[in-house]
């Protein structure tokens, strides 16, 4: 069996801004929104055209390189909301008919440049990841939802402070994006469910799904939730630990399944679905939201199918993690060869 988590017990509900419901959101502003000014939007052209005269390759865009001086201290703003507010933002304002799929990625680097270090997302390496449907099963050991057409259910990342997406194109069906808050969900674990609480600090087995670092076994083994220093953090996918009983040899225990359960019931009812429009970027704390994508179809032609880019960013200044989770929510997933 593996070991239970070190981590102290939260029994109090969270009360910061983390713990939003998505009916609360419904009935006031989307001031997760950032619009994008006319003269932001002639800095992003501006900075577009300077990389690509530079021709430089894309992972070597640094900030520097993508000057956007009007969004300065919006990205402060930003980066505390991420850190220390709600834990997501969605910035909206760029046209698509006017940028190809290539110029989305450049920009959306850039932008993310600014707030934070992007890390490797795969086996691969990959800096900008696509997020589409690949024709894969998950029946294979190595595929990930991110390369399917299902559901994703409620998760976070696992590999970095903050997730970014940007969509390019949309599915011709589904494909929401839907987002929860995972101190709300606790704070009703505590009022509904006190006694799964604790459980959810019990380590659990997750899959690696074929991308561990060199000469590692084919799962590792965390808690859901940790408190530590003072910040409530989670690290949750229910897709994740279920495939690694497959691996690991250790089933999952009934007590264990009734809280992954109630986590991702919670998640749906307590989420809001956010509007993601062909040009938005959205960038998501995996410490403090769960995220999730509906399932989708498409007309079967890859070049016009659902497309978002994808990166994993760790922020400067975020918040000390625990012990428990070994430096794997920074690490990224480590390259492989061959």
């Amino acid at each position: 069996m593996t070991p239970a988590a070190s981590s102290v017990v939260l029994t109090t509900p969270v009360r910061d801004a983390s713990a939003w419901t998505g009916e609360q959101l419904r009935r006031g502003p989307e001031d997760w929104v950032w619009n994008l000014s006319p003269a932001t939007l002639a800095e992003v052209d501006r900075a577009l055209a300077s990389v690509r005269r530079a021709g430089r390759p894309l992972e070597s865009v640094t900030r520097a390189d993508f000057a956007l001086p009007s969004l300065t201290a919006e990205f402060s703003r930003i980066a505390a909301e991420l850190e220390e507010g709600r834990g997501f933002v969605q910035i909206r304002g760029l046209d698509p008919a006017r940028y190809d799929a290539d110029d989305l990625a450049v920009i959306f680097w850039g932008v993310s440049a600014h707030l934070g270090t992007a890390i490797s997302q795969n086996a691969r390496g990959d800096l900008l990841g696509y997020v589409r449907d690949e024709g894969r099963d998950m029946s294979d050991g190595r595929t990930r939802l991110y390369q399917t057409s299902l559901r994703q259910r409620f998760h976070t990342d696992i590999g970095a402070d903050v997730v970014g997406l940007c969509c390019v194109r949309p599915a011709r069906e589904g494909g929401l994006s839907l987002v929860a808050s995972s101190a709300a969900v606790y704070n009703a674990m505590l009022e509904r469910y006190p006694c799964l609480v604790g459980v959810l600090y019990d380590r659990f087995n997750l899959d690696w799904r074929g991308e561990q670092p060199p000469g590692e076994q084919g799962w590792y083994s965390e808690p859901v939730y940790a408190w530590h220093e003072g910040n409530l953090s989670c690290r949750f996918s229910a897709t994740l630990i279920e495939s690694a009983q497959r691996v690991s040899g250790e089933p999952l225990t009934p007590v264990q399944r009734e809280a992954l359960q109630r986590v991702e019931e919670l998640a749906e009812e307590l989420c809001i679905q956010v509007a993601f429009r062909p040009g938005d970027l959205q960038f998501i704390s995996n410490y403090r939201v769960l995220h999730d994508r509906t399932a989708f179809s498409d007309d079967g032609d890859r070049e016009r199918g659902r497309l978002l880019y994808r990166v994993w960013l760790t922020l400067p200044g975020a918040r000390s993690l625990p012990p428990e989770w070994g430096g794997r929510a920074r690490g990224g997933i480590a390259r492989q060869s061959g």
